[in-house]
């Protein structure tokens, strides 16, 4: 009888991938974050100063962290990054599946995300930190990019594939799990606001399921990235020519 890919069976494992006691560092870390940008969008004017530097940090910060569950997580435990990430492109095709998979994805996540704004009615935090965050100038729109791919890259790979894992090994329920680490990732962004926060939350939990049934953090990380670059320059376009 042939055997489980490796990949596939440590994706999907309840094992933990790190001690307790990381996971709450972890936690607190993000979440501290979190309030900091939310004092900071909250008392920040029409023009957020320094916006590549912001950038800057946040890439730095993801990364960071990427380093902190790989170094005191997955290292002493003999576990490689791609395991927790999943999935494999042995072929061109094995790609292309992937492409088409987070396209797909992405409509059900316009879908989900219209119904919120729809249920919750305007948003005025959302769109003042938007504001404040959207790219303005050309060098701001490169690095915007490079910030989006590392947002769809380290922060599939810490919630979906570390927290969502650690929540699994936990509670010994994938529901819970994918429940579990979207609610931090909508609380991670309550700088957006409560409602901000509330769709987000939907939307990582949506990714949770992505992951768990794909058996893979790559579908999701392909259309997070790709959404995070369209909906920065697309905010800043319509802001340039004034329709926000």
């Amino acid at each position: 009888m042939a055997q489980a890919s490796p990949v596939v069976v440590a994706a999907n494992s309840a094992e933990p991938v790190a001690p307790l006691w990381h996971t709450v560092v972890f936690l607190a870390m993000f979440l501290a974050l979190a309030v900091a940008n939310a004092l900071r969008i909250q008392h920040a004017s029409a023009a957020l100063p320094h916006r590549l530097r912001v950038y800057i940090f946040s890439i730095l910060f993801e990364w960071v962290m990427v380093a902190y569950v790989w170094w005191f997580g997955l290292r002493p435990r003999g576990m490689r990054v791609r395991e927790l990430i999943g999935g494999k492109w042995a072929r061109v095709s094995d790609f292309f599946r992937d492409v088409g998979i987070a396209f797909l994805f992405w409509l059900v996540v316009l879908s989900m995300l219209a119904t919120i704004r729809l249920v919750l009615g305007p948003n005025p935090a959302a769109v003042k930190a938007i504001r404040l965050l959207a790219p303005r100038t050309g060098a701001e729109m490169i690095v915007w990019v490079l910030v989006s791919v590392t947002a769809g890259i380290t922060e599939e790979f810490l919630f979906r594939g570390y927290l969502q894992r650690q929540f699994l090994a936990l509670t010994k329920s994938p529901h819970v799990a994918v429940v579990l680490q979207a609610i931090v990732f909508g609380s991670a962004h309550i700088y957006q606001g409560w409602k901000g926060a509330v769709g987000i939350t939907f939307y990582g939990a949506l990714f949770g399921v992505l992951a768990l049934v794909r058996r893979s953090l790559r579908p999701g990380m392909m259309q997070h990235a790709t959404q995070d670059t369209v909906s920065g320059i697309a905010v800043s376009l319509l802001s340039k020519h004034g329709y926000m």
